[in-house]
């Protein structure tokens, strides 16, 4: 666990609401000088350096007030950090309740070199009465010194893996969670999720929100075999590849860039996946932040729409 660099991570996020306003100065100092922040994933703009980093944090700044940030939870290595987070605030005057999902990395000097943001962008959209494909209002700006349009995780772009060195498990949790990700597949053409592996490893009475915040909320081996044998039906080329990974005796976070084939349409997507281990070592509780504005846009496919004609 990195103590000092969960410290960092909360002194940042704690100057978002110094006295009811974003204290600037203290935001920019967690930084380190050549930071790199993504407003959101997988597509935001990236803001890079703290010339480009002040001048987001005055602009959002104008709009942006009464903001209360809690940490739900956290994990950490010695230069990572994910942190799950309720976020509360107006925005333009309208209140905007987000669910949020953060990968921090930091350097030698627990100073921020890159903050990535996961939440999901439909219910951040109808929240703040902003289309999905503007949610941060810088997605129009053609070139703006400081601002970077490459993704800072690169896609799958098929099931192979990723063009990049990928997380190897740090200690017993991890391994069991990533052993737990294999078993939903290979990336191959003919390789399934291994119903009977896959519900083992989960607790008789886990839960799996498929994502946050308004995702189905699947509860118990019976339910979670249906759900996965549900899926099966419209998904394959199923592979998770695991980016980043945080743990402690009994959560292990997980920030993924996937592969999957959905109603016949190459769907790659990024993640952060957390997972509540029980006394037993098996999942309890599985929940993933994931865009489904992106999501929805690859598959053709409305989240909600699929579910309730699948499951009518």
């Amino acid at each position: 666990m990195g103590v000092r660099q969960e410290d960092a991570v909360q002194e940042m996020l704690a100057a978002w609401s110094s006295n009811g306003a974003i204290d600037i100065d203290r935001v920019v100092q967690g930084f380190a000088d050549d930071a790199r922040w993504t407003l959101y994933m997988p597509d935001g703009p990236t803001l890079v350096g703290h010339d480009a980093i002040r001048a987001e944090l005055e602009r959002q700044a104008t709009y942006i007030s009464a903001i209360e940030t809690e940490i739900v939870l956290v994990a950490s290595s010695d230069d990572m950090v994910i942190a799950e987070r309720h976020d509360r605030f107006m925005r333009h005057g309208r209140p905007v309740e987000r669910w949020v999902a953060g990968a921090f990395e930091l350097n030698a000097e627990s100073r921020i070199t890159a903050w990535r943001d996961y939440f999901d962008g439909l219910d951040f959209a109808r929240q703040a009465g902003v289309s999905p494909d503007r949610l941060s209002g810088l997605e129009s700006l053609d070139a703006q010194p400081g601002l970077d349009r490459r993704p800072p995780v690169p896609e799958a772009t098929d099931g192979t893996g990723l063009s990049m060195a990928l997380h190897a498990p740090q200690g017993p949790q991890q391994a069991f969670v990533e052993a737990f990700c294999e078993a939903w597949g290979d990336g191959t053409p003919t390789s399934r999720p291994d119903v009977d592996r896959i519900i083992a490893m989960m607790a008789p009475d886990a839960e799996w929100r498929l994502w946050v915040p308004g995702g189905p909320l699947v509860e118990g081996r019976q339910a979670l075999a249906a759900e996965i044998t549900r899926q099966i039906a419209y998904s394959g080329h199923n592979r998770c590849n695991t980016v980043h990974a945080v743990s402690n005796a009994r959560v292990v976070i997980q920030e993924r860039s996937d592969w999957a084939v959905l109603v016949g349409r190459p769907c790659p997507h990024q993640m952060i996946a957390i997972y509540e281990l029980d006394d037993e070592g098996l999942i309890v509780r599985w929940r993933e932040y994931i865009n489904m504005a992106d999501l929805d846009r690859k598959r053709g496919v409305k989240a909600e729409v699929a579910h309730v004609e699948i499951i009518a």
